[in-house]
């Protein structure tokens, strides 16, 4: 497979074939922004940096950014709670990784453990994402396995309640081309963080300064995703396309360049 970078016309033919609508079911089960995963009819549409991994060392991140506490298991218990128990995680590594240890396929969590200063996180984080992601596959949590090399050619935000998947053929010239997106899905992304910065504060797996709500501690995880977001990208797309596309109720699309990484 050939990388091939997406320009706005390539864009609307892949999601006009790869797009479907978002089951209220499983509109809080995620899987990574990664363009490898294969067509599949319980594929989740919540795209995310490292998938809940990433979301995860999202949450210690923000405190060590805004000096708040956490304490870290009860974060992983909320984080268990929100998407409906252990069963309900999900993680991913690659044939390049498999074998290799929990996590270690995941780009994005590869990146933050080679520069953790950079994800504002610290070596403890990491070491006790990867113990309890390994603990939580034990328990039945999900962990897809990735085949072949990275041949993304876009970085994809999309907004509403319509999912893409991230690889297709599509024609270009005159050729049927194979081609892959990254993808974030900022709508189902904000409405898990809402839900999750509620519990976090019920659970009291965070302790918050004085005056402080879940709304502030919901826009404060949302200001470290999108850098977690645009740091993973600048290493991993550098020099994409970026593209926002929003989706109306029925599943109409207007696209946006954003520009470059």
């Amino acid at each position: 497979m050939q990388k091939i970078t997406l320009n706005e016309k390539n864009l609307f033919d892949l999601i006009n074939q790869n797009r479907y609508k978002v089951s209220k079911e499983t509109s809080f089960l995620s899987r990574c922004i990664d363009g490898r995963y294969q067509d599949a009819p319980d594929l989740p549409a919540l795209a995310i940096p490292g998938a809940d991994a990433g979301e995860l060392m999202l949450i210690y991140a923000t405190g060590h950014a805004y000096g708040f506490e956490v304490d870290k298991e009860k974060a992983a218990e909320t984080l268990v709670e929100v998407v409906g128990g252990e069963k309900n995680l999900r993680l991913h590594t690659d044939s390049h990784a498999h074998g290799k240890g929990v996590l270690a396929g995941c780009g994005h969590i590869g990146q933050a453990t080679l520069s953790p200063a950079e994800y504002k996180i610290v070596e403890g984080d990491m070491v006790f994402i990867k113990d309890f992601f390994a603990q939580a596959i034990q328990k039945g949590a999900t962990e897809t396995l990735l085949q072949g090399d990275h041949q993304e050619g876009a970085v994809v935000l999309v907004k509403g309640n319509w999912g893409v998947l991230p690889q297709g053929k599509i024609l270009i010239g005159a050729q049927n081309s194979a081609v892959q997106i990254f993808i974030f899905h900022q709508t189902l992304v904000n409405e898990r963080h809402k839900v999750l910065a509620k519990k976090l504060i019920e659970n009291k797996a965070v302790v918050l300064l004085p005056g402080c709500d879940s709304d502030y501690l919901y826009e404060i995880m949302s200001t470290i995703g999108d850098e977690h977001l645009m740091e993973t990208a600048r290493r991993l797309a550098k020099g994409l396309p970026i593209y926002e596309v929003t989706f109306d109720k029925n599943g109409g699309f207007e696209i946006e360049n954003l520009g470059n990484v």
